[in-house]
Order: structure tokens, then sequence, then C-alpha cells
């Protein structure tokens, strides 16, 4: 599993070249707490579901401060 920061950046133009389904997958956009997730997951799940875990925990970790710190009414 490849992270790399922006899609169509270079890294992830070059790490894309590389792409064989079920043994070489690019994750592209990747955040903080999705290193970590990648970090946890160990070598337990295939390529596939790690791949998904890791998109999944970047999105759920996107967040618009100023709609969880805004006073409640």
């Amino acid at each position: 599993l490849i992270l790399t920061d922006m899609f169509g950046g270079t890294p992830t133009n070059i790490a894309s070249t590389f792409l064989d389904e079920g043994k070489v997958e690019v994750v592209t956009g990747v955040n903080l707490p999705m290193l970590i997730k990648f970090a946890q997951l160990g070598e337990g799940p295939t390529l596939a579901a790690a791949a998904k875990a890791v998109r999944e925990q970047g999105q759920s970790s996107i967040y618009i401060a100023s709609h969880l710190l805004a006073p409640k009414p």
C-alpha cells in the first residue's frame, strides 16, 4: 500500500506506475489520522481492506471546526 499526499502530484503519478491489482494499491490525499490507522492495521487485513480502512479513516476525520465549536442554542 503506497500512501501519497495529493492526487495528480508527482509522488502519486510515480506510485501509480506500480499499481498491480491485489499486490499494490495507491491511496492519495493522506492525512495524519490515515497514517495512524495504517500503522495500527499491522499485517492482518488484505490490501483492499487496508486501503478501504485508511480511506474511511481519512473521510471520517475531516471536520469544520466552527461547526464543532459553535455554542449550542
